[in-house]
């Protein structure tokens, strides 16, 4: 299976169609790599110098048209994309050119969401096939053992998606006894901060899950590669369990798991089923549900199916946002930088509340912050105006939540009032960066609240009150995350004791350091070097 991201190349010499496509790919899959041509001339250029997995191109465009480019492609004698022709002109003439040229799909404009997740689906499905077939063809003996796990893992994915040949569903069935009640979890996990290993990151929380659902289910947990964020959780629920018990334990778990590892772990839980069996699909698909439904809520929130079924709206958000932009954009135009958020909250408060698909939410408020910039195109020198105007499309759509849009709209309205004022930014920030530069440099000492407080010239209340709001924990948690984490550091990258990490990291009682580490990381020191150090 292919680790480097997938390169997509969309060709059109229309920019609205294939600005259009190009962000509606980003916002279903951030990790993929986009690429723009407006013809098949320059389409052929990127294609030499990086060649694209996945191809979609219109057929009617100057210079060089979306046929000839593909024909040329294949006399290139280089390794094929999958191509999908994407076109106003829907006709058998163009259809039969394109299955010659093994297209993979042919689209018609408009192109929605739902018609391009299945496609991405299945020519992800096609690249991942291909790419295993390669790698076991490289590598049969060492891959062998390795590559049926995955195997397995994907069969049970797309159990959960599709439906199987007679012969898969039968793997599937000796791999995992779904007969009785169960449901489906999808996990939703995202870096608060510097990440860490995402190897150990991913075998600490399939532990966890597998060991708190434990008692109350049997589990199997996958991470499909497709969807790094996500993790699906499976679970039959054993005879007589508490199901809604089982759960807690696992979110109270996950949540603490997550404060070490600098995660933040949310969740859609399916509908339940008294026979799993037979509705994994109806779990898989109401779980999805309710992870897209999580935009409106906050970070790590753990939404049931069931809970909301039927409140997203289908509603089209941009002409309410088209008809209410005047207000704010006058806002703007008078650098009233105060007035501009109040507008702005204002109208992104109605238009999250008709809870409408994400994505044409996201698509409105970028409508509304263009209409802004467009307002202070005359002020704003071209290389500020072009950086603005690319970190509105990137930052609106890389928004996981609704309060992160507004956030961040929020943010980018500000930008461009003070692009327009040449502000300057506060000193609070630099002595809290110093703050952390000092703590970190004295991690063996005795240092507390107090002391750090008088370091940096504060009241100790303030001070603490200071820190909170801006690391978001108070001191000690921050102090004993931060110890914690330079013992794990130590514990892997060096050969010494136990008892002179401790010491390095500001505990003299040995025992109490090993009970604090286990309690963060779920093995005692000892145990965590043995298990991720080889």
């Amino acid at each position: 299976m292919a680790t480097d991201p997938i390169e997509i190349l969309i060709v059109d010499d229309e920019p609205k169609q294939r600005r259009g496509l190009a962000a509606m790919v980003r916002m279903l899959r951030p990790d993929y790599r986009v690429h723009e041509a407006k013809n098949g001339k320059e389409a052929l250029e990127l294609a030499h110098r990086k060649p694209p997995d996945i191809v979609f191109t219109d057929i009617q465009m100057p210079i060089v048209n979306g046929i000839e480019f593909v024909e040329h492609l294949h006399q290139d004698g280089s390794k094929l994309p999958k191509v999908v022709f994407v076109s106003v002109y829907h006709e058998f003439g163009y259809a039969q050119q394109a299955v010659r040229l093994g297209a993979k799909d042919y689209l018609v404009k408009p192109v929605s969401p739902d018609h391009l997740e299945p496609i991405l689906v299945q020519l992800e499905r096609q690249i991942s096939k291909e790419s295993m077939e390669q790698s076991a063809a490289d590598s049969l003996s060492q891959q062998l053992a390795q590559s049926k796990t995955v195997y397995i893992d994907h069969l049970l994915y797309r159990w959960m998606t599709e439906e199987l040949q007679p012969a898969e569903y039968s793997e599937v069935q000796a791999a995992f006894d779904s007969s009785g009640p169960g449901n489906v979890i999808i996990l939703e996990t995202w870096p608060t901060a510097a990440s860490q290993d995402e190897h150990e990151w991913r075998q600490m929380l399939k532990r966890a899950v597998q060991q708190t659902l434990g008692p109350y289910a049997d589990a199997v947990v996958l991470s499909p590669e497709h969807e790094k964020e996500h993790m699906y959780v499976i679970a039959k629920w054993k005879f007589g369990a508490a199901e809604a018990q089982g759960l807690e334990k696992l979110r109270n778990a996950l949540a603490q798991l997550g404060q070490m590892y600098n995660r933040v772990i949310g969740a859609g839980i399916g509908a339940e089923s008294a026979c799993l069996e037979a509705d994994i699909r109806t779990c898989c698909s109401t779980a999805r549900q309710a992870l897209l439904y999580l935009f409106y809520y906050h970070e790590g929130m753990w939404l049931a199916h069931s809970a909301h079924a039927g409140q997203l709206s289908l509603a089209d958000p941009s002409a309410t946002a088209a008809k209410e932009s005047l207000p704010l954009e006058e806002a703007v135009t008078s650098g009233n930088t105060e007035l501009a958020l109040l507008t702005l909250a204002d109208i992104l408060e109605r238009l999250a509340a008709g809870y409408g698909l994400p994505f044409r939410l996201k698509c409105s408020v970028i409508q509304l912050l263009l209409a802004c910039l467009k307002r202070a195109e005359l002020v704003i020198d071209d290389a500020g105006y072009r950086q603005l105007t690319e970190r509105i499309d990137q930052e609106i759509l890389a928004a996981r939540r609704a309060k992160d849009m507004k956030a961040a709209a929020a943010r980018l309205l500000t930008d461009i009032i003070q692009q327009m004022k040449k502000d300057k930014g506060a000193r609070s920030e630099w002595i809290m960066t110093k703050c952390k530069e000092y703590m970190e440099e004295h991690l063996h000492e005795d240092i507390g609240l107090d002391l750090v407080a008088q370091r940096f010239y504060y009241n100790a209340s303030y001070f603490s009150i200071l820190f909170k709001n801006h690391f978001g924990v108070s001191f000690t948690d921050y102090l004993v995350k931060t110890r914690m984490q330079r013992a794990r550091h130590l514990l892997l990258q060096s050969d010494q004791k136990v008892a002179d990490i401790a010491k390095a990291v500001g505990y003299k009682d040995i025992k109490y350091f090993n009970k604090v580490f286990k309690k963060m990381f779920l093995h005692s020191p000892d145990e965590f070097r043995r298990t991720f150090t080889s």
